[in-house]
């Protein structure tokens, strides 16, 4: 199961990735990742994150965070609901837990919280989305619904301490 956690969050990294297109530019990639998180505690390790900016798992939750940021040609300037429901696609029979606004870093931001499954799968999975400066930041967390509430933690954590870099 912990193999499918992952193998989901760098689905839904490359969800996130060809949603907001599949362009590149040198512009994009200077201001892509230029930015720092958090540290997420105990019992999370730092992995290699794929398509994505940062990754992290924690293998006695079978929960996985990872982060990622899309800029210049690559930024959609849609509704940050809209991008937090893009994080979610693939997810079989999604149910809302909980959306709501906030800031974070001195922006806007939208957070999802949904339950589902991928191959039968039950998980759920948190969606933080925010827009600054021509890049659209997204973070996700996703665990089992029995360890969602610890892994939310970490979570929190390391995106409430979210920062861009000049």
């Amino acid at each position: 199961m912990k193999r499918s956690l992952l193998l989901l969050t760098v689905s839904l990294s490359a969800v996130a990735v060809l949603s907001t297109g599949c362009s590149s530019s040198r512009k994009a990639s200077r201001l892509e990742g230029r930015y720092s998180m958090a540290d997420p505690g105990s019992g999370w390790r730092s992995v290699k994150p794929g398509g994505a900016d940062n990754a992290w798992l924690n293998d006695d939750l079978g929960a996985s965070i990872y982060t990622d940021s899309n800029c210049g040609v690559r930024y959609e300037d849609s509704e940050l609901r809209q991008l937090a429901e893009r994080m979610t696609l693939g997810l079989e029979d999604e149910v809302e837990v909980s959306a709501e606004e906030s800031t974070l870093n001195g922006r806007s931001a939208f957070t999802r919280r949904v339950r589902g499954g991928i191959d039968g799968v039950p998980v759920e999975l948190a969606a933080t989305v925010i827009k600054k400066d021509q890049c659209v930041y997204d973070f996700v967390v996703i665990a089992p619904p029995s360890s969602f509430e610890a892994a939310w933690r970490g979570y929190t954590a390391a995106r409430d301490g979210f920062r861009t870099k000049p």
